[in-house]
């Protein structure tokens, strides 16, 4: 059987639902039941694919691997899908934004599934994306909190759900395992994101006026080490929470360090105290699983998905939209020993051979 992934963006950047579709199409690979794969990717160039072994070497686990590359362009995109749906038994579409293409690349007798990654798919789709869900055979669901929001949108998709949540990249679980945090020095809070006007749930603002609330005596090892805030990531809204940084008088101990390669963000994971992201939006929360195989305590707010992930033993929740919450749940967090083989272990019951389990058997 043929297995085509369609994916908005494949290789040109390493966000979220870039990575997690990388481990999708080995995935898919890895399933017997699949003998050729095809891959359709909207926004990457050529380059951006070939950079990739597997997509030089034209296989993935053995498989003939084909690939178009559409660099932006949606009229290619559709020429591409529509040529990768020709015996294709099975099609899996990356987000609901490709989705029309996707019900009209198919063919009949084959089966479509989308990949609902949170946020994209809670609110009343446009009539074109609507009329494809119903094409849809299956819909892979990051998230219990996601299945439901679309249980409740559209309550005769529900025997179609299946939750499938997202992995971790093994890469990231390659190496030693991982330390206590540092001590004899500031306690470090990390948040890592795109600090982007748009994604403004994400709560970087929250988490700014929660740290200047923060007791400076909050590290329970060395109480006169004052502790530090480190964002990670860049975007248009930078200059801006620099200068609320400086306007609640803490930029003398807050980083922006900007984009950081793979091996310095998992530095910077090792180098922390504990993560804090105080997102409303969350569809998954894949950067607090990345916190905790780096043996972090993660701080976060009781809100979409992250309770799923961010529990009692592996990190602190508040009230959304409470400054002095978030303080209290950050000095918490700090206050507190934590065991960073069992926060590793608990981001292992997200590994990516769950995936492939997972996803083998949502097509049932």
């Amino acid at each position: 059987m043929k297995a085509v992934l369609l994916a908005p963006e494949f290789a040109a950047s390493d966000g979220g639902i870039q990575r997690i579709l990388r481990l999708y199409l080995r995935a898919l690979a890895e399933d017997p039941s699949h003998h050729e794969l095809a891959l359709v990717a909207l926004n990457d160039a050529p380059a951006n694919l070939e950079r990739l072994p597997d997509f030089a070497a034209r296989r993935l686990e053995g498989k003939p691997l084909t690939s178009s590359a559409c660099k932006r362009s949606k009229t290619a995109f559709a020429r591409a899908a529509w040529r990768a749906g020709a015996g294709a038994g099975r099609m899996v579409c990356g987000h609901i934004a490709q989705l029309p293409v996707a019900a009209l690349a198919l063919r009949p007798g084959g089966q479509l599934a989308l990949v609902a990654h949170g946020i994209e798919v809670w609110e009343k789709p446009s009539p074109a994306r609507a009329l494809a869900l119903r094409r849809c055979d299956r819909v892979f669901c990051v998230s219990r909190f996601t299945r439901d929001r679309l249980a409740a949108l559209h309550p005769w998709l529900a025997p179609r759900l299946r939750v499938v949540p997202n992995a971790l990249d093994p890469d990231l679980l390659s190496g030693p395992a991982p330390r206590p945090a540092p001590s004899g020095r500031p306690p470090v809070i990390l948040c890592v994101g795109r600090l982007s006007a748009a994604d403004a749930y994400k709560g970087y603002d929250l988490l700014l006026r929660a740290f200047a609330l923060l007791p400076p005596a909050a590290f329970h090892s060395h109480p006169e080490l004052i502790p530090r805030l480190r964002f990670v990531g860049d975007g248009d809204d930078r200059a801006r929470l620099e200068a609320l940084a400086a306007e609640l008088r803490v930029a003398d101990r807050v980083e922006f360090s900007g984009r950081l390669p793979d091996a310095e963000l998992r530095q910077a994971f090792a180098d922390c105290t504990c993560f804090a992201l105080p997102s409303t939006g969350e569809g998954f929360g894949l950067v607090y699983l990345e916190a905790m195989a780096a043996g972090r305590p993660c701080v976060g707010v009781l809100a979409a998905a992250v309770p799923e992930l961010v529990t009692p033993q592996t990190g602190v929740l508040a009230e959304p939209g409470d400054p002095a919450a978030l303080a209290a749940a950050l000095a918490e967090c700090l206050s507190r020993f934590w065991d960073a083989a069992e926060l590793r272990q608990a981001a292992l019951c997200y590994s990516y051979p769950h995936l492939v389990t997972a996803l083998a058997t949502a097509w049932a």
